[in-house]
């Protein structure tokens, strides 16, 4: 037992050290400045709109490497979908990104980022930043499940949260595993969740959070929530110290990326628009306001439906789907032959 337990360490800390240097960019992350202070920028979907046929990074991201290297933040956090066609783009973001992005970058794997054989990050990831921790975990995997390896490391920090050696943890992830069984967030996030039968959110993962929150503040960013999506990023304090926020940009007006400003007086969120349109405070941008707002769908755009079907016919529910009813089509035929 004593040297399963030392194996387990050696492993997490492994897994830290490796985690603490962007796959992408090569930089390292700095740790918290003497005031233990440091900033965190996210977003996600930073290919863009899904009907972009460049190979590059959304030109809302692009015009803004500037602005984002000036943030001097000391993690990027990308909740996922940071390609498009990640073997046939990597590339070019290589050349016109991640060479000019002066940043630590890190991304949580969504579905589009799946294929990608040239900038394949092991899941999960640990960041650690002073008595904080950011957890990157891959929901496209185990049916969203949080299970094995990203489970153990989870029950890790809780394990340190309980302890009083952690104050925040982010977790960043693609899928909003958290919205699945909540009625009124599956309402909003319809589709963006991964799992065919439910995932073990509820009954294994929220619990576990619960007992960090008793510690810790606890906040689960992730990024997909579709195109008609109506602002980059939604914020919604679900019970006490536990914060679920989503974050992405789509190469729209509406396009922000979301700053985290953190102290040892709290955590400040902010929203850096990346077209000049004006923003409101991110408490703005809570459940009650994305369900006023919804029902307001993008028109449909004739140029997605190669993307479409090459979703749909890559998907395994497609199949899923195409095998069920072939099978029930030959028990229809057996049994009309049995009469």
């Amino acid at each position: 037992m004593r040297m399963k337990l030392v194996t387990s360490a050696v492993a997490m800390a492994t897994l830290s050290l490796c985690a603490q240097q962007s796959p992408y960019t090569g930089h390292p992350v700095p740790g918290p400045d003497s005031t233990g202070r440091y900033r965190l920028l996210i977003s996600g979907h930073l290919h863009g709109a899904s009907s972009s046929a460049s190979g590059f990074p959304a030109a809302t991201v692009l015009a803004n490497l500037d602005a984002i290297n000036a943030t001097r933040a000391n993690v990027f956090l990308s909740t996922g979908d940071l390609f498009l066609l990640p073997d046939r783009d990597s590339a070019r973001y290589a050349t016109s990104f991640f060479s000019r992005l002066a940043l630590p970058l890190f991304n949580a794997p969504g579905n589009h980022d799946l294929e990608g054989r040239a900038f394949r990050a092991p899941m999960p990831q640990r960041i650690d930043l002073g008595n904080d921790r950011i957890l990157l975990f891959d929901t496209e995997r185990d049916n969203s499940d949080i299970k094995g390896d990203q489970l153990d490391l989870l029950r890790t920090v809780v394990d340190e949260a309980a302890a009083g050696r952690v104050k925040r943890l982010f977790i960043v992830s693609h899928r909003p595993v958290w919205a699945e069984d909540e009625v009124r967030y599956a309402a909003l996030f319809s589709g963006n969740t991964r799992s065919l039968t439910g995932c073990n959110y509820t009954g294994t993962v929220l619990p576990l959070l619960r007992q960090a929150a008793a510690q810790a503040e606890v906040f689960w960013i992730s990024g997909s929530m579709a195109g008609r999506a109506p602002a980059s990023v939604f914020f919604q304090p679900h019970e006490k110290n536990i914060t679920y926020i989503q974050c992405a940009v789509r190469d729209q007006l509406r396009d922000a990326l979301l700053l985290a400003n953190v102290g040892p007086d709290g955590v400040q969120w902010s929203l850096r628009s990346l077209t000049g349109e004006p923003v409101e405070p991110v408490s703005t941008y809570d459940a009650a306001w994305w369900e006023a707002r919804q029902g307001k769908r993008e028109a449909f755009n004739w140029r997605r439906i190669p993307y479409l079907v090459r979703k749909n016919v890559t998907s395994s529910v497609f199949w899923y789907g195409a095998a069920t009813m072939l099978v029930l089509l030959g028990l229809v035929w057996w049994l009309r032959r049995k009469r």
